[in-house]
């Protein structure tokens, strides 16, 4: 389950990632290249801090998960074996 959770997140980054580059190409073709590095910088570490939200959302909503799922009860299983064993009798 976490794998499949990491995956997203990652898909999700490498989205957002992919169209900010997108957009800086884009403003870098219209404004030149000397504004375009520096937008490039800046759009990456935007993209940046976004995965990282993103990544720690994920990462909380599992903690979460695990926190919240029951614990086994100690013996349920040999109880429950008992229980039909005698109502086999």
């Amino acid at each position: 389950m976490r794998r499949i959770v990491w995956v997203a997140v990652g898909a999700a980054g490498g989205i957002v990632v992919y169209r900010r580059a997108q957009q800086a190409l884009v403003d870098a073709r219209e404004k030149g290249v000397v504004v375009s590095a520096q937008q490039i910088g800046l759009s990456a570490a935007n993209a940046l801090s976004t995965a990282k939200v993103l990544a720690s959302g994920a990462a909380a909503a599992v903690d979460n998960r695990e926190r919240t799922a029951p614990a086994p009860t100690p013996g349920a299983a040999a109880a429950r074996v008992l229980r039909q064993s005698k109502q086999g009798e």
